[in-house]
């Protein structure tokens, strides 16, 4: 078993599992904000829709950043840690 390599695979599913995280984490906001703003769009008069759209910040093109920018930080971090790991000698030992 090659130690380096292990802890490579390891570390990079660990960091993987984090960013996937954080886009479950997006989407679930991104669906309480839907919701909300149904209710409010239901509660006020349908004159006032539009100044309602105009403080929705919370997007579709606005998601699609925030999911690119997390993917890009965890890939960033991917790479970072596997450029890392090429300074140290890995190895295990076993009791």
């Amino acid at each position: 078993m090659n130690a380096k390599n292990f802890l490579k695979n390891t570390s990079n599913k660990e960091i993987s599992s984090l960013f996937k995280t954080m886009l479950v984490l997006i989407e679930d906001m991104k669906q309480d904000h839907d919701f909300h703003y149904q209710k409010l769009y239901d509660g006020v008069p349908k004159k006032y829709h539009k100044i309602i759209d105009t403080a929705n910040h919370f997007t579709d093109d606005k998601i699609t950043w925030i999911r690119k920018r997390i993917l890009d930080c965890g890939n960033d971090s991917v790479r970072n840690m596997q450029q890392e790991l090429e300074n140290y000698q890995v190895s295990f030992k076993f009791k």
